[in-house]
């Protein structure tokens, strides 16, 4: 990538040699300092390129090879100038269109931020402009250090932050807090009571007085171990409870499967395109948004060059349209569709429950067909809550 530029920068200039030995000017080339690249031979013709200092010496080194060197044509930076000599407005515009890039390359016109996960990037952005990081600003007045620093002091749930100012792009770094375990607090009473009505089958008792036992049948609300505890002399003290308690629940669960379906059908893809200059938009491409129901899909990319030094940058719409289309399913495919969606329902409904038994039953509606189910289903039940200290014992 870099020779290329600099051949271009310098200039080159096309040969062909049509008679002798074009081996000989070759060997004198080298022999000389001339360079040569692009070299080909069709036939009896040798075509290759040389600089625009080389091509200088070609005739008086192709008089010694005894070769006829003929000139096809010179390209590059020099011989683009002398083509635009006589334009002066163009060239004067082109002066001032990179002077203004190169200006503008002084401020910061983009700030990405890089690992943000739980804090949000608003509130990063608020801090970055009352830091005085911001678009439109001169790159040189941010103090870098010293922003990475204040923004750790704003943000708590920060752990590390670093600011990276290339071009007219400012990357901000961070790293989030990792918090601790959240430590239970034994000093505040709690009961674990029973969220569900069922037949308790396992009980781990970590803290507490358990007031149930396996085997006994508890309905929602009932406390299964208290964190009110009597020592053998009959005194009480308070605890917080903790316990694992495992019992069989009745559950119930209802999926209706309308007979009339609808359906989206693809049909294309329709592109917009923008070129983004600051916030203003401008479209390249004709047409407006489709009316269709559509899928939207977007990126924005980099310009190579123009947008690390000015804050333009490339934006592609794709439009996925689809058409909607309604249609009548019968009894039969309805409730092949209930039973083809319900194992899905049910692993949302009792996640982290083993199903035990299910009874199902299927009924035909006037417009639907509706798949109920009863379950028998074993999880944990248990909750802690805090005991409210009032007139009596305990509140739970």
């Amino acid at each position: 990538m870099l020779i290329p530029m600099i051949r271009f920068f310098r200039g080159s200039v096309c040969f062909q040699v049509r008679a002798g030995f074009p081996e000989r000017l070759l060997n004198l080339c080298a022999r000389g300092g001339v360079p040569v690249w692009n070299g080909r031979k069709t036939g009896n013709v040798y075509t290759a390129c040389t600089t625009t200092k080389g091509a200088r010496r070609l005739e008086s080194l192709a008089q010694k090879a005894g070769v006829t060197v003929e000139i096809l044509g010179s390209g590059g930076a020099p011989a683009l100038l002398r083509s635009y000599r006589k334009r002066v407005g163009l060239l004067a515009g082109a002066v001032i269109l990179l002077a203004a890039l190169l200006f503008m390359g002084s401020f910061i016109w983009r700030i990405d931020i890089v690992g943000a996960e739980q804090v949000s990037e608003t509130d990063i952005r608020n801090v970055l402009r009352d830091l005085g990081v911001r678009r439109g600003v001169l790159r040189d007045s941010i103090d870098a250090v010293d922003v990475a620093r204040q923004m750790i002091l704003r943000l708590p749930d920060l752990s590390w932050a670093a600011v990276n100012l290339r071009g007219s792009v400012a990357t901000v770094e961070v790293k989030e807090r990792v918090e601790p375990p959240v430590r239970v607090d034994d000093q505040v009473p709690h009961n674990v009571v029973a969220q569900k009505t069922g037949f308790i089958t396992a009980m781990e008792v970590y803290e507490g007085q358990p007031t149930v036992k396996v085997g006994d049948s508890v309905a929602a609300g009932d406390i299964l171990v208290s964190g009110i505890m009597e020592d053998k002399n009959g005194r009480s003290r308070t605890v917080h409870a903790r316990a694992r308690v495992v019992a069989q629940t009745r559950e119930s669960l209802s999926l209706p499967i309308p007979y009339e379906q609808e359906t989206l059908t693809y049909q294309g893809v329709q592109v917009r395109r923008y070129l983004n200059i600051f916030s203003l938009r401008i479209p390249l491409s004709l047409g407006g948004i489709p009316r269709e129901p559509y899928k939207l899909e977007s990126g924005t990319w980099d310009i190579p060059v123009v947008s690390a030094v000015a804050p333009i940058t490339f934006t592609r719409e794709n439009y996925i349209l689809f058409t909607r289309e309604s249609y009548t399913i019968t009894e039969d495919e309805a409730r092949l569709l209930a039973q083809l969606q319900l194992p899905q329902m049910e692993a949302a409904a009792f996640e982290g429950c083993r199903v035990l038994d299910r009874q199902l039953t299927g009924q035909a509606l006037e417009d639907a067909f509706l798949l109920e189910g009863e379950y028998l289903v074993e999880g944990e039940i248990g909750e802690e809550r805090e005991i409210l200290m009032d007139n009596t014992p305990e509140n739970s």
